[in-house]
């Protein structure tokens, strides 16, 4: 059986979850697109102000992001992703000052110890990734795409999140849905460019093989969720599993930045993923 299970809201939304991160202090959810109010190149429950979808919209399908997750006054704080590695710690002051639907945080980590507060990650074939330590009450969220990991935001929000009192023995994490290595063709010089600062990360490049595309050994797949799971070992967090599912071949399931490039639009939605402490 496996360690994560798609669940269907009351509210049309769809979400997942992985009993890791089940514990009854928190609330989270691994969104897909199902569901929302989001039309055209959107269509479902598109999450991000800045995909150029209708504003109203995407409040909408944030306050169904809301209600599918909990019943209490929870508010989600997300931020302006920019593929770095710094990360936002969410106390009461800075809390206090955030606006909806958008943090304006500028930054690719949040963690906090404060309970009714969503952290919520949007992605669109980068990977989100949920952390939670269950006895300090701390939790944490971060956006890994290859920029980001090989920068570091994954050991910035471990670092920050012990900073307020987790400990990286007791920090459980999960990979939630992200482009897989079949669908994430990548060339020589990506390779080198992930290698030359992180060369613990050979084994995460396949070479493509594919008969009739030219000159193969210039082009390879990447395995991201893998290489997240190296940079995770590296910051000593060693309770972590992965959601296996592909963004880019469910586009009815999920919204893929690399799937719409491939159909020719130059729109796309984004899906969250959050968590919370009750």
């Amino acid at each position: 059986m496996l360690s994560y299970q798609l669940h269907n809201s009351f509210t049309g939304a769809a979400f997942y979850r992985h009993e890791l991160l089940s514990a009854d202090m928190f609330v989270h959810g691994f969104f897909t697109r199902k569901g929302g109010s989001s039309i055209g190149d959107f269509e479902g429950l598109n999450c991000s102000a800045i995909s150029g979808d209708l504003i109203e919209d995407v409040h909408f399908n944030r306050e169904i992001i809301k209600k599918s997750i909990t019943h209490k006054s929870f508010q989600l704080i997300t931020l302006s992703q920019i593929h770095g590695n710094k990360v936002i710690i969410i106390d009461n002051e800075s809390n206090s000052n955030t606006e909806q639907p958008a943090s304006g945080f500028e930054a690719d980590g949040l963690v906090t110890n404060n309970k009714n507060i969503l952290l919520g990650i949007l992605t669109a074939d980068c990977a989100p990734i949920l952390m939670a330590d269950n006895n300090a009450g701390v939790i944490g969220a971060c956006h890994a795409g290859w920029r980001g990991a090989l920068s570091g935001i994954i050991e910035n929000t471990v670092l920050q999140m012990c900073n307020i009192g987790a400990t990286t023995k007791d920090i459980r994490c999960v990979i939630g849905p992200a482009i897989s290595k079949e669908s994430y063709e990548v060339d020589a010089d990506f390779r080198e460019n992930i290698l030359d600062k992180s060369p613990h990360a050979l084994e995460c490049f396949y070479p493509d093989t594919r008969i009739g595309i030219g000159n193969f050994k210039k082009k390879f797949f990447f395995n991201l969720q893998e290489y997240c799971k190296i940079l995770l070992r590296h910051a000593c967090v060693h309770l972590f599993d992965c959601i296996n599912i592909d963004t880019y071949k469910n586009p009815k399931l999920f919204y893929s930045y690399r799937f719409s490039c491939h159909e020719g639009k130059s729109k796309y939605g984004r899906q969250i993923s959050i968590i919370g402490i009750r």
